[in-house]
């Protein structure tokens, strides 16, 4: 796979995950007061090829503080994703531009 196209499918990957972890936090804040409610988190695990697998995963940790804590973080992992999803298809669009 062409390197640029190869780091895009990493980021999307990351995105993913981060979404699925700004989710998470999402619905546990605000299921914070429902009885028998169980909180969930993430667990990141690299796939073979480099990219990241997320699984919901039950929380001992349902507080706000930690929730707003996983949610920047979040944010963040979506953020620096992002960056490298853009940065590749910036790159691709340079070498369209060289070869054209």
């Amino acid at each position: 796979m062409p390197l640029m196209l190869d780091a895009m499918m990493k980021a999307a990957s990351g995105l993913q995950a981060a979404s699925l972890w700004m989710q998470s936090t999402a619905s546990n804040v605000a299921n914070a007061n429902t009885k028998n409610y169980q909180p969930t988190t993430v667990v990141n695990r690299t796939t073979a090829d480099g990219g990241v697998s997320a699984q919901l995963v039950p929380s001992p940790r349902a507080d706000l503080e930690t929730q707003i804590a996983s949610q920047l973080e979040a944010s963040a992992a979506s953020r620096a994703n992002l960056a490298v999803f853009n940065a590749a298809g910036r790159a691709y669009k340079s070498l369209i531009d060289i070869i054209a």
